[in-house]
């Protein structure tokens, strides 16, 4: 068997050469553009420049650096909120949902090296994302969220279990690229779908909460993390919750540039 190669920007810049060589420019223009990209162009250059030394408990960014590298984020995070007259003020890089998934991109992508009590430090790797174009570093992030990372830090429930379904990346991408351009989907139909082909299963003893905490599920591994990469719109209704109402997700479509990041990742798969 041959041994499998690491998976790093290099070699996913070399297999996206002809990928790349056909994106028009709308789609390149709609990538330079995308918030998530110049946030971490934004994370990797503060590293670069600043003496970032990772707490001693996890290794995480201390909260100066937090505060530091949000404010520089094309829509920087509140760091603090006011809830019944008292002020709640984050406590940790992983408080920062934003910021946190940058970092484990970066860290599991190769492009940055972090440890306890340990400075934080670009890698050649990382140098080398600063310098591609950004369609390139685009896919190569959402590749590695695909790829690479657990998708339950995004959704760390117990009743989640430990793993997901073997497959469950690869059969989610096969559903999504299937879906016709700027179609909408419904969502709850979508992740019905994908719940009984993928085998996702609920291992909590109260079941009362299963198909909604599934479909939350999709929500947050699929969903949000591809409307981060602009690669999904959605729609979202208003529903009565209460005295109040709140915003359901209804249906999503998939963008120019879902479609062609969508391909990138189908490349970069093993």
């Amino acid at each position: 068997m041959p041994r499998r190669q690491r998976f790093t920007f290099k070699r996913a810049e070399d297999r996206l050469n002809s990928w790349r060589a056909g994106v028009n420019a709308a789609i390149a223009q709609d990538a330079e553009a995308l918030a998530v990209r110049n946030d971490m162009v934004a994370m990797l250059v503060y590293v670069r420049d600043n003496k970032v030394v990772g707490t001693q408990s996890t290794g995480n960014m201390p909260l100066k650096a937090v505060r530091e590298v949000t404010a520089r984020f094309a829509d920087p995070p509140a760091l603090e909120s006011v809830f019944a007259g008292k002020t709640f003020r984050v406590r940790s890089e992983e408080d920062v949902w934003p910021l946190h998934l940058l970092h484990v991109l970066a860290e599991v992508g190769g492009l940055i090296q972090t440890g306890r009590a340990r400075r934080w430090r670009l890698t050649p790797q990382g140098d080398r994302f600063l310098n591609a174009p950004p369609i390139l570093q685009a896919a190569f992030l959402l590749a590695v969220w695909w790829h690479r990372v657990n998708w339950l830090i995004a959704y760390p429930l117990q009743g989640m279990g430990d793993s997901l379904p073997p497959w469950f990346t690869e059969i989610t991408l096969a559903a999504l690229r299937s879906v016709p351009l700027k179609t909408d989907v419904p969502f709850d139909q979508f992740a019905d779908a994908l719940i009984a082909e993928t085998g996702l299963t609920w291992t909590a003893r109260d079941t009362s909460v299963a198909r909604q905490s599934l479909r939350a599920s999709i929500q947050h591994m699929v969903v949000y993390p591809l409307e981060r990469f602009g690669a999904v719109a959605c729609t979202r209704r208003k529903e009565p919750l209460g005295k109040g109402t709140v915003s359901r997700l209804d249906s999503f479509r998939i963008t120019r540039l879902g479609g062609g990041l969508l391909t990138a990742v189908a490349l970069l798969g093993d």
